[in-house]
Order: C-alpha cells, then sequence, then structure tokens
C-alpha cells in the first residue's frame, strides 16, 4: 500500500531531472575550455551555487582576468552553443511521474535556478497542469540551495515533511542538514562524480531514471522520515 502520511512536499529540480541537464555539462567544458583543472575538487567548490558566485570561482580557477559580470556572459555564451548542439527536451516520463504524484495527498512543484519563463514555460510549460497551482515553478538562484527557502518561505511546511529530487549533491548536502527527503537523480556521463558524492554524502535512494521515482518509492521515504530513519550513516 503506497500510502503517504508524513510528506506534504515533492519538489523536483527542473534543469537535469525534469529537462536533460544544461548546467553539470556547460560548466565543465567552460573550465576544460578555458585552462582550469577540472576536478572533484573544483566541482564541489562550483556547483550548485548562485550564478555570479559560480562565475567568481570559475574565473579564479581559469585565471581569468576580467569582470564577474564577463566572465558570466562567456559562461552564459558556452551554454548557448552547447544547446545549439544538444537543445532543451523533456524527458521521457515526465507526464506520467507528474501524473502518479498528482494522485498522491501532496503539493508536487517544479525548482530552479532561472526564472520561469527562461527554462520551464517553454519546454515544461504543457505539465504545468500537473503541478502545485499556486507554486508551479519557484526561482531559486538567490536562494541556493533552496531546500530552506522553499520549505521556509514558499510552501511552509516543516522539512521532515519534503522530499527534493535533485541531481546536485549540495542540494542532498542540505536536505540532509535540515532534515528532509532526497532522491538523488545523478543521470548522465557529466553526474559522475555527483553520483558519488551523494554516496559518500549519506543519500540512501538514487535513481537513473523518472520511471523509478514511484509511489511506492515515496511510500518508503515517507516511512523513514517518520521513523527518523531516512539517511544513512556516512
Amino acid at each position: 500500500m503506497n500510502e503517504i502520511r508524513k510528506v506534504r512536499l515533492v519538489a523536483l529540480d527542473c534543469d537535469g531531472v525534469l529537462i536533460n541537464d544544461t548546467y553539470l555539462a556547460v560548466i565543465e567544458r567552460f573550465v576544460t575550455r578555458h585552462g582550469g583543472c577540472y576536478d572533484a575538487r573544483a566541482e564541489r567548490d562550483i556547483v550548485g551555487l548562485r550564478d555570479v558566485v559560480v562565475a567568481e570561482r570559475i574565473g579564479r580557477l581559469c585565471g581569468l582576468d576580467q569582470p564577474v559580470a564577463d566572465t558570466l556572459a562567456a559562461i552564459w555564451a558556452e551554454r548557448e552553443q552547447y544547446l545549439r548542439e544538444r537543445p532543451i527536451k523533456a524527458r521521457d516520463g515526465v507526464v506520467d511521474l507528474l501524473t502518479s504524484l498528482r494522485n498522491l495527498d501532496v503539493r508536487v512543484i517544479c525548482y530552479g535556478g532561472r526564472k520561469r519563463e527562461h527554462t520551464f514555460d517553454h519546454h515544461l510549460g504543457h505539465v504545468v497542469g500537473l503541478l502545485d497551482p499556486e507554486h508551479p515553478y519557484v526561482s531559486i538562484n538567490e536562494h541556493r540551495p533552496g531546500v530552506a527557502w522553499i520549505v521556509r518561505d514558499v510552501i511552509g511546511c516543516d522539512f521532515d515533511e519534503a522530499v527534493f529530487i535533485d541531481d546536485v549533491s549540495r542540494v542532498a548536502e542540505a536536505a540532509r542538514e535540515h532534515g528532509s527527503g532526497f532522491v538523488g537523480f545523478p543521470s548522465g556521463a557529466a553526474h559522475r562524480r555527483q553520483h558519488q558524492f551523494m554516496v559518500e554524502g549519506g543519500v540512501r535512494h538514487i535513481v537513473s531514471s523518472l520511471s523509478e521515482i514511484t509511489p511506492r518509492l515515496l511510500a518508503r521515504i515517507d516511512g523513514e522520515l517518520a521513523t527518523s530513519s531516512h539517511w544513512s550513516t556516512r
């Protein structure tokens, strides 16, 4: 029986979960092309922060003698080039996943680092009716990694009543710190380090496709949160 008793919110990352990744791969390519050493230490330092902080750290890593605003503009230009080669598309199973979540007694939102019109409306606008009517999409760039902002200020539930589904380990770390649920989605070669970071950080549930995020899995997480057993020991 897939009964949800504890969880009130399921929050899904947009870029990297509901659509194909346009973040990690772009950062790695930009750093490499500009002479920086992109290793595990660099990825831990860079990924999952505000855009201007990411640009500042990348500029320092690559030894770029220019304003942060110029570095950020160059990163966005790199992203546009990347998207010409690999256009954004919704992942297989998005509608099925959101439909299954809609049948549960939970609020379901999507969140991401860009404004709603930049990514969500263009590529996921067709599923807006399957998401929370008040907050279908939440921009978190100014509040990264977003866990505290979404739970406290946007939704207003308790931390252990929320489950986050994300491809970045910094969100997992925040979820663990606050006692929220977390499902890792480190799909593809660009996420190889994120997968390892999540394992090292005690993430219990890591999936590689949306079809694995089922009511049964959420019911299991619901039970773990209710008994404070969701996070494995490190």
